[in-house]
């Protein structure tokens, strides 16, 4: 009876299977292998799972190009079938050799059906494909004395545990279905890092349908996955987009660890604390996980291969993922702070190099020409490093003007600092064997056009100064008329009274 539990459940891991993979809608090939127990306590039931079987898997799940490995299994193991099922012909063959199928062995050697399970795997992993692993056990080992996996209380070791955990994280899909309370079934799956469920019920198509509907079901790294660059002091990440599909709801996953090997380098606990990532049903989320590498690794680029280890039987896949190991010297470690500081350190030369520029060439030479102490020009005259003046005899005048005419006499240049004068018609400075490298200061007699002796004067100031101003006379006094004598004096001398005029006596009396 148990025995056939577990070929009912093998049925309906195959119907699960064809739901989460369709033929009418995939078209990527894969590669699904299937190990069954068919010991002796099968025999009842043996009808209906090859019947299950048929229909789900070589109906509706596999499609032209997909390849097909059968193992069944009791005290000792046999490849029943593995082969590409490229068309009808094959799909029929297929089905007639699951149909010949009895549940007539003696023993349950788990640890054998491994070994020939584990060699298929490996002649099957270079092709590059999605691989699906169907294994339905009660996780009870009875292998027969002959048996190197042979044991009183059935616990055993098997190397292909540890390979199998290599198989899931390279994304194939490991999947276990435990029968009854009674199994080890469960611990298996740990083992082999892959998906579990059980089935302690009463068994029928729908409960089986209801308790492995999520065993194909599991996230997975959608897109390409990144390692960041490892900085001097050994932080770093991993980056990547997560998606979930065929899951009855939203997932929780806690990854544990994150493990990094190249060549003979191995690095591992290199999360500082676990990552938990929920993922939608049927949605995606990006993932961003801080790692921390050991500080001072040598810098360079190498392929490696970074591996996931999870805290809780959620997961995704794959877990195993190459990557490229880049790890930074100080130098690209402290861009961030070097570039700024580059930047300053420039700035700070240029303004430095400015600043002796004007000190030696580049600052202009300021002066003024006077000749016979007027100047020639009335702003402050400036010459930088490998520029000239001319100062050319206009007859009755001088100027300077920077291009050279049939009028120059002679030239002013600066050079190192100084101001230089030379005579561009000797002529003109009878007096001057040889010119000072330095004019400024100093005085020339210059011989003019008209035949005149004129001092020419080079001074060093910053501007000229304005001819001082001549004060002004006095407003000449308007000349004052000369007075009249006669009316000064009439004016000055007093003014005799009038006599009153007399009386006569007669007016008197009366």
């Amino acid at each position: 009876m148990l025995a056939g539990k577990r070929f009912l459940a093998a049925v309906a891991l195959a119907l699960v299977l064809s739901s989460q993979a369709p033929a009418d809608t995939r078209k990527e090939n894969i590669d699904v292998i299937i190990a069954l127990d068919r010991s002796l306590s099968m025999e009842n039931k043996i009808g209906a799972v090859k019947s299950w079987v048929n229909s789900f898997i070589l109906d509706q799940l596999v499609i032209p190009g997909d390849f097909l490995t059968v193992i069944t299994f009791y005290g000792k193991s046999d490849i029943l079938i593995s082969k590409e099922i490229a068309g009808d012909a094959d799909r029929a063959s297929a089905k007639a050799l699951i149909s010949g199928i009895h549940g007539n062995g003696r023993f349950t050697d788990i640890g054998n059906a491994l070994d020939v399970l584990k060699a298929q795997l490996a002649d099957k992993e270079k092709d590059g494909r999605q691989k699906y692993v169907l294994l339905l056990t009660d996780g009870i080992q009875e292998a027969p004395p002959s048996s190197k996996y042979w044991s009183k209380n059935g616990v055993f070791n098997h190397e292909f545990l540890a390979n199998t955990k290599t198989i899931q994280q390279k994304g194939w899909k490991v999947m276990i279905l435990g029968i009854g309370i009674e199994t080890s079934a469960k611990q298996l799956a740990q083992e082999l890092q892959g998906s579990y469920s059980e089935i302690t019920t009463k068994l029928t198509p729908e409960s089986l349908a209801t308790t492995a509907g999520t065993l194909f079901g599991m996230p997975s790294i959608a897109g390409p996955l990144t390692l960041g660059a490892v900085s001097a002091s050994g932080s770093s990440q991993v980056s990547f987009t997560l998606k979930s599909s065929g899951l009855a709801g939203d997932t929780r996953i806690t990854v544990a660890d994150v493990a990094v090997a190249s060549g003979t380098r191995s690095y591992s606990s290199l999360v500082t604390a676990p990552a938990v990532i929920t993922v939608k049903k049927d949605g995606t989320v990006p993932v961003r996980i801080p790692l921390q590498f050991p500080g001072g690794l040598p810098p360079g680029t190498s392929s490696a291969t970074l591996t996931f280890s999870f805290s809780t039987t959620e997961r995704f896949a794959p877990a195993q993922v190459p990557v490229t190991l880049t790890v930074q010297g100080w130098v690209q470690s402290n861009l961030v702070l070097l570039v700024p500081g580059l930047v300053v350190a420039l700035v700070l030369i240029a303004l430095i190099i400015l600043l002796v520029w004007r000190l030696t060439r580049g600052r202009p030479l300021r002066f003024a020409v006077l000749v016979d102490e007027e100047p020639v020009q009335a702003e402050t005259l400036e010459l930088r490093a490998g520029r000239e003046l001319y100062l050319s005899d206009n007859g009755s005048t001088f100027s300077l003007a920077p291009r050279r005419s049939a009028r120059s006499v002679a030239r002013f240049s600066a050079t190192g600092g100084k101001l230089g004068l030379s005579a561009l018609k000797a002529d003109r400075f009878p007096k001057v064997v040889e010119f000072p490298p330095e004019a400024r200061g100093k005085s020339f007699v210059l011989h003019t056009e008209t035949g005149r002796h004129v001092t020419l004067k080079v001074v060093s100031r910053d501007k000229i100064a304005a001819p001082k101003a001549q004060p002004k006379p006095p407003p000449k006094e308007a000349a004052r008329p000369v007075p009249d004598r006669r009316k000064a004096t009439a004016a000055k001398s007093p003014q005799k009274k009038k006599a009153a005029p007399r009386v006569k006596s007669k007016e008197r009396k009366k």
